[in-house]
């Protein structure tokens, strides 16, 4: 479920920074600091679903190491 909200976030700043490109082609008189506030937000955005989802799957798969570790003895992974 959290994986979904990462993801959610961080499309939605991928489509805010390409709707407000789309809206400069059509508005070319909008001012500099316009320009940079949606920037930031949308990077903004971006950041925070790829750190959702990169904590998510790291701990996803620490679980899943610390689960194999324990069915898989120390003597079977001796040679």
């Amino acid at each position: 479920m959290i994986k979904w909200v990462g993801v959610v976030v961080f499309l939605s700043g991928v489509v805010t920074i390409g709707a407000y490109s789309m809206y400069l082609v059509f508005n070319p008189e909008v001012g500099e600091s316009a320009i940079q506030s949606w920037i930031r937000v949308s990077i903004t955005m971006m950041a925070i679903g790829a750190a959702i989802l990169i904590i998510t799957i790291g701990l996803e798969r620490y679980k899943e190491w610390k689960k194999m570790k324990e069915e898989i003895s120390e003597e079977d992974l001796r040679p």
